[in-house]
């Protein structure tokens, strides 16, 4: 889960508004900049914070939900694959069907051996 996220706008107007408030609680500089607007348009915008991090919460609780259903299908699908290797064998065209490799199909790692030539190369 994320944490609440902060606006720094919110914040820096908090504290101009605290700033002017000390000046006069009951300021008006004129053309609609008055200590009442600037606090209700910081609730305002608070307001908005907090619908989207509810919003965010309840996408992160779906996001949630739906990792767990991946896994339990995931684990689904590989009892699936087993039980048709089971029933029908590594090596059946109905293996390959569900999205197997057959057995015989797989590249086995080829592993490389020093020749007696090229243990006297790195003696000396």
């Amino acid at each position: 889960m994320k944490t609440r996220r902060k606006s720094v706008a919110i914040i820096a107007a908090q504290d101009r508004l605290s700033g002017l408030m000390n000046i006069d609680p009951t300021i008006d500089l004129g053309n609609g900049l008055s200590a009442q607007l600037y606090q209700a348009k910081i609730d305002h915008t608070f307001g908005k914070l907090n619908a989207y991090v509810n919003a965010v919460a309840k996408a992160d609780a779906a996001r949630s939900i739906l990792i767990d259903a991946e896994v339990e299908l995931n684990d689904y699908s590989d009892h699936i694959m087993r039980g048709v290797s089971v029933k029908f064998g590594l090596n059946s065209a109905e293996y390959v069907s569900v999205g197997g490799t057959r057995k015989k199909d797989k590249k086995r790692p080829v592993r490389k051996t020093m020749s007696s030539l090229d243990l006297t190369d790195n003696e000396g």
